[in-house]
This record gives structure tokens, C-alpha cells and sequence, in this order.
């Protein structure tokens, strides 16, 4: 089996500091409201990343989607130029607060997703 390109050269590097750099260059993308709620930061995140995503990925992306069912764990996935499949799943982490709540998917949902997300892509 080969390796994931993106993790075995420097890629996974210039794509974390685009991501930086583009949610630190948007004006005003979050309400003074929405700051309080890690889950709206995440949505907003999530969104920004699907809109920039061909400038944040550059080359290395083969295929993106942004589009799931409201209950999976992905928020976004692609393809790299190797036809490695990736599945993200946004976070957020309040630093301001003494306790988190870890986020925790238990292995049989994260195995029927993985096997969910085979069968779609021998499918496409």
C-alpha cells in the first residue's frame, strides 16, 4: 500500500498555515454572539473552509464535497491527487473554560461510516 502524499512531504504543513491565514484574514465572519458557542464557530469554520477550499488545498486536491447527511460525523472530505480519501470533521475548542467535554465517536459509527463512504465512492 503506498502513502498518503499529504503527510509524507510538507503539504499537510502549507495547507494548516492557509487555514490560519484565511480564517484570520475574514472580517467580522462571527457575531459577538456566535463567539460564546463553540458549535456556531464550527459551523461558520466549516463553511469558510468549503468556500476557500480550492485556495487552501492548491494542487493536492483532487475532489472536494461538503455535503453529508445532517447525522454523519464528516463536515467535509476530498480526494488528493493519489486518490486518497480524506474525511474531516471540524472542531473546536473553547480555551476560556476549566472543564471540555471530549468528543468522543464510538468505534462501531466510525466503522459503519467508513464502510458507508466505501460502498459510495465503488459506487461513483
Amino acid at each position: 500500500m503506498s502513502r498518503s502524499p499529504l503527510f509524507y512531504g510538507d503539504d499537510h504543513k502549507r495547507i494548516e498555515a492557509s487555514i490560519v491565514e484565511t480564517l484570520n484574514t475574514q472580517p467580522e465572519f462571527l457575531s459577538a454572539r456566535s463567539l460564546g458557542s463553540p458549535r456556531a464557530v464550527g459551523d461558520a469554520e466549516q463553511e469558510m473552509l468549503g468556500e476557500h477550499s480550492k485556495s487552501i488545498m492548491g494542487d493536492v486536491c483532487k475532489a472536494y464535497s461538503d455535503t453529508f447527511s445532517r447525522r454523519t460525523m464528516a463536515d467535509l472530505a476530498f480526494y488528493d491527487t493519489s486518490d486518497f480519501y480524506y474525511v474531516v470533521d471540524v472542531k473546536t475548542h473553547n480555551l476560556g473554560t476549566q472543564f471540555n467535554m471530549p468528543n468522543l465517536h464510538p468505534w462501531k459509527d466510525w466503522h459503519a461510516f467508513t464502510k458507508m463512504t466505501r460502498i459510495a465512492s465503488r459506487s461513483s
